[in-house]
This record gives C-alpha cells, structure tokens and sequence, in this order.
C-alpha cells in the first residue's frame, strides 16, 4: 500500500496551486463521460477513484476488469472496515457502471502517479472543491468548507498526533484532514490522531471516511448528528473539536422536545446556532478547543434566549477568540462569518477575549470567490499566539484584546470591528487598485448570475405560454 501519509509535504500553498491545475487537466478529460449522470454522482465516482488510486486495492482495477466495488471491498476488508459506509457513494459507481463509463475514468485516474510531487490528498480535495462548487451553482450538493478556513482553524488549534479529534458536522473531512496535512507539513505523524466524525448525510460521512483514510486515519462514524445534537453532547469527550453547522438552522430539534445537557441554557427552538456552540462545548476534555465557524450575526443577537446564553459563555471564561472572516469565501452564501474559538479552562489569558479583524485580507481567485492566502493564515495564527503568550494586546487594525468588563458594558456583543483600532494611514495605489479589481470581478460575476437568471426566468415563462 502507498503511505501517502509518512510523505513531508511542500508549502500548502504551493500543493493547493498544483492540485488545482491538475483537477482541471483531469477535468477536461474526465467531463466528456459524464453522459447520463448528475454532477454529484460523477464526482462521487472520481472521487472513490482518487481513492483507490493511492491504494494497494487499485491493483484490481488496472488489472483490465473496473470493477470498482470488488476494489472497494478488498480495500476496506483488509483493515476489517464495513463497507456498508460507502453505499451512497457506490450507489453513483454502480450507476456509472450501468452506463459503461467506468473503464475511461479508471484508464484516465489510473495515469496520475500517486508519488508524485503533489500529493494525492491535495488533489481529492481540488476535485472536491470543484464538484461542490458545481453542485451548488445548479442547485444541488451540500455546503462545502473552503480550504483555507480549515487551514486557519488547523493552525489556531495547534493540534499534537496524539489529539482525539471530534467534527460532528464534516461536511467531506474538511477540518479533520487539514489537522492531519498541518501535521505533516510539520514533519510529524498524522497517523495517531483518533478522528471521530459525523452529519446529517451519509454522503458526507462516506467522503469524510475516504478522505481521511488517504491521509492514513480511519475515522470513527458516528450516529447521524440529527439524533444526537437535541441531546446537548455526545457520548464521549475530545482534546480538539471542529465545526461549520449550518447556519441559524429552524429545525435542529424535529420533535420540538428539547431534554438536552444543556450547561448555559436552552437553546430558541427557532435557531440552532447556539445548540451547536454548546454542544461542542459540551464535547471538550478539560483544556480542551474548538473552532466553531459560526454567523457574525451569532455574536450580535439579541434574542432572548440566545443572548442569555452567549453572556453564560462568556462569563465562563469559554469563548477565547472571535475572528471576522472575509466575505464571499462560500459558493453558495455571501452571509458574513466568524470563526469562534472556544477552550475548556484553564484558560491562557482569563477575563479577555481577542478579536481578529480579518475582513480586508484574502483575494479573489475564481468566480468572484475570496480565499486567504498562506501569509493571510501565518498572520492570524501569529497574532492569536502573540495574544496567548502576552507578547501583545493588540495589533492596530487587525487584533485587540478586549476584557470581559468592558464586554459585559457592551451588552456581551461579540463584534470584532468594533474594538479593533483602525490604521490611520490612507490605503496606497497598490491596494486601491486590487480592491477596484476585485469589485470589479465580483461585479461581472453578479451580471453573469443576473443574465443566467434572465435565461432560466425566460424558459419558465416560455413553459407556461405566458
């Protein structure tokens, strides 16, 4: 079997720039058989190919016979896995196998060297990517993470190979996987983490299974978080836990008994923003952490219920760092986002909260779409340790340190911007013109989803005779 995982990787930057080059080389191939599958199922089935790839199993496709299944089975048997946990998954496979598409796309994944100098992982993750993106401009797929807020999350947590690690929302293993890459790049064994996973998909849950095991770690799944999340915390307790819930969600709580552990109150039946934060919470090992990507306006509400909770939280010494993302970082939503970082105690500074500005950092890459650069995460992560370790207070423009008091005289709202001091100094030529570029990107892909709209709105009416 190849250990993609024993490989030193290169910067990210650099793997994630390589990757997507070749996602879109293998696109263009791979595109042309598609036929009749969705763009869900077909990348279900090149992701499951990926997999195998840098598997020994991958022997019994390149043998001539692409019977992916067969691959699957021997893959999973030989480390006692059930592969009942891909059946959404080998669902998309048996169809492309109904549709005689399977032996080109094995020809095709089969010419990538899992050796190389871009790791495998990275390229599962650039087709990842691409295959969310798609499904959600048609209206089909599932929230996706972008890779740098896992990236920023896996550095502010500082994880050790030995962490227990919880993601009970894991979308396709975003977070978990970047931990387990941070490791890596560090030179040290991701292999030890125990990674325990799960969702309200089962789809998620499977890509999070294949994700995780490239990089050498077979993850707990655990029951569908749909039952467990009403319960206040689950059954066991971590040393890291990751989250991107969905946001300000009506109906976390089906049956509307809410009978959870719930340690700072009951959350609004109405929301589950704060269920999540609790459960999370409730997760942690004493001097445990969290990264909770949550939306700003979490930290501003001012319902009844969940503003009593947020001042519990606070008052516990639990919330260590509010940071304001960029905004457009997500395909599907431009809803403004924070990253909460959440510790059990003993807290490193008590009474204090930093807040990160980070809303002016990043840059447009694709359709509009922002991400944070590997300088962007440097800074945050740097700041943030800064801040822990008492080299500074605050950083003008970017960071402050905030005391519970003055918090609490501001009626425990968690709104970065509004203690961080801004720079003085006017913007120079060089930003103004990159700013004016990015508008101007994110103006003409506005005017293409308008037109695209216009076109969809036109053939409704042309179906109904009006």
């Amino acid at each position: 079997m190849t250990d993609v995982s024993g490989k030193r990787m290169r910067s990210a930057a650099a793997d994630d720039a390589a990757a997507r080059r070749i996602n879109e080389a293998l696109w263009r191939s791979l595109d042309r058989y598609r036929g009749r599958l969705s763009v869900v199922e077909f990348g279900d089935v090149v992701l499951v190919l990926l997999y195998l790839r840098g598997r020994s199993a991958w022997e019994v496709l390149s043998d001539g016979a692409p019977d992916v299944e067969r691959a699957i089975r021997a893959d999973l048997s030989a480390d006692g896995e059930d592969p009942v946990l891909l059946r959404p998954l080998l669902e998309s496979v048996r169809k492309a196998g109904e549709a005689r598409q399977l032996a080109p796309l094995v020809e095709l994944v089969d010419r990538l060297d899992p050796d190389g100098d871009v790791p495998l992982p990275q390229v599962f993750n650039a087709v990842l990517d691409h295959v969310s993106g798609a499904a959600v401009r048609k209206g089909a797929g599932e929230f996706h993470t972008p890779k740098a807020i896992t990236d920023l999350a896996a550095g502010l947590l500082a994880p050790t190979p030995s962490d227990r690690v919880l993601d009970p929302c894991c979308k396709a293993g975003g977070f978990p996987a970047a931990i387990a890459d941070g490791l890596i790049r560090q030179g040290a064994a991701a292999d030890r983490l125990a990674v325990a996973v799960s969702d309200y998909s089962t789809r998620s849950c499977a890509l999070a299974y294949l994700n995780l095991r490239l990089r050498g770690i077979t993850p707990q799944v655990l029951p569908g978080v749909a039952e467990s999340l009403p319960t206040g915390a689950p059954e066991n307790r971590y040393d890291l836990a990751t989250a991107n819930p969905p946001f300000n969600l009506s109906s976390w709580n089906d049956d509307g008994q809410i009978t959870g552990r719930w340690r700072y109150g009951v959350p609004p039946a109405h929301n589950g923003n704060f269920a999540w934060l609790q459960y999370i919470i409730a997760s942690l090992n004493p001097g445990g952490r969290a990264a909770v990507v949550m939306p700003y306006g979490a930290g501003l509400s001012e319902n009844t219920q969940e503003r009593s909770i947020r001042t519990a939280i606070l008052e516990d010494g639990v919330v260590s760092a509010v940071i304001a993302l960029p905004g457009q970082m997500f395909t599907a939503t431009d809803i403004p986002v924070t990253l909460w970082l959440l510790q059990r105690s003993p807290a490193s500074r008590p009474g204090e909260v930093l807040f990160i500005d980070a809303t002016g950092m990043g840059s447009v890459y694709q359709r509009a779409r922002r991400t944070l650069a590997d300088a962007d995460i440097d800074k945050i992560v740097e700041t943030y340790q800064d801040w822990r370790e008492h080299r500074h207070d605050a950083v003008a423009g970017i960071a402050a340190g905030v005391s519970l008091e003055k918090i609490r005289s501001d009626g425990y709202r968690l709104n970065p911007r509004a203690y961080i001091r801004p720079i003085d100094e006017a913007p120079d030529l060089r930003t103004r013109a990159r700013q004016v570029g990015e508008l101007t990107q994110r103006l003409d892909w506005l005017a293409e989803q308008a037109a695209r709209l216009d076109r969809t709105i036109e053939a409704q009416l042309k179906e109904l005779s009006l």
